[in-house]
């Protein structure tokens, strides 16, 4: 009896430390998490984070951020890692159901598979909170079957993740920019009629009419008029760190929402992956778009 109650107990602990994630592999996720802007968008102003309910209004109707936290029932716990990451890659729910593109997997999906291992892991560390879902309210008729599936297939980015996420440099910059940051979803210029993004202008900003949530996106391109041309490296890494521009203002809005994240944001970054960031913002062409 001894004998088979310590076998159970044994076979129960392996079972325990063999699905354990790896603290490592959590810390490192966060990190993701964070530079990620702490997927603000998840989280309600002063609600539980990652417990989704933020309200989205766009011209097909109004959407509400889900939640992602590991409770099975009305969260992401009873969801596989490989479904978690096909809803963050390519905005597919595990029933098939398509994800509207006010979630970035059209940046998303360019991101590495070490990367969304790492966050996955993350996710599933996170306290769970019942919370149903609150149903979103489409407006235009067809826009799920007819029309978002021709915008995707038109407009939508396709992106090829690299084998490994870079690790140093403007390479570095530009991964963390383009596919776990998105910046471009904010930054780069929106059509009024269609909200394409036209990366022809690559992060030169939006006015209110085409930016996120109503707010005007400024342009980050290097053009010294128009943009942060003038900027030096080490002002935008203060800037992305703690939010104070080299003007003496304080970022506001989305920026400052991202920047202090819910359980880890832009503030927690290196400051090597902030000055690569800004090496990248330097380096990429100037364009000239004045953000009133």
């Amino acid at each position: 009896m001894r004998r088979l109650l310590l076998a159970t107990c044994l076979v129960t602990w392996w079972a325990g430390a063999a699905f354990a994630a790896d603290p490592a592999e959590v810390t490192r996720g966060k990190y993701i998490f964070g530079a990620a802007g702490g997927c603000g968008c998840h989280t309600e102003p002063k609600g539980q984070p990652n417990a989704g309910g933020k309200k989205f209004e766009g011209p097909f109707g109004t959407v509400y951020a889900t939640n992602i936290t590991p409770d099975k029932t009305t969260g992401i716990g009873g969801w596989t890692d490989e479904q978690i990451i096909t809803a963050i890659r390519l905005g597919r729910r595990p029933n098939g159901e398509r994800i509207l593109p006010v979630h970035p997997f059209t940046s998303f999906n360019g991101m590495a598979d070490g990367d969304l291992k790492a966050v996955v892991a993350f996710l599933r560390s996170v306290p769970p909170v019942s919370r149903k879902n609150t149903p979103k309210k489409i407006t235009v008729p067809m826009f799920e079957s007819v029309f978002l599936p021709a915008w995707l297939v038109t407009f939508a980015a396709k992106e090829t993740p690299p084998a490994a996420a870079p690790v140093s440099g403007v390479a570095r910059g530009e991964y963390l920019v383009r596919a776990v940051g998105h910046c471009g979803e904010c930054h780069t210029p929106r059509s009024a009629m269609t909200m394409a993004v036209d990366n022809n202008r690559f992060l030169a900003g939006n006015p209110k009419k085409t930016g996120p949530e109503g707010q005007l996106s400024p342009n980050i391109t290097p053009d010294k008029d128009t943009g942060i041309g003038s900027w030096t490296e080490d002002q935008i890494v203060t800037y992305l760190g703690t939010g104070n521009r080299p003007d003496g203002d304080v970022a506001g809005g989305l920026m400052g929402e991202s920047i202090q994240g819910t359980l880890a944001g832009y503030k927690d970054m290196t400051k090597a992956d902030l000055q690569a960031i800004a090496k990248y913002l330097k380096a990429i062409p100037a364009v000239k778009n004045k953000i009133e």
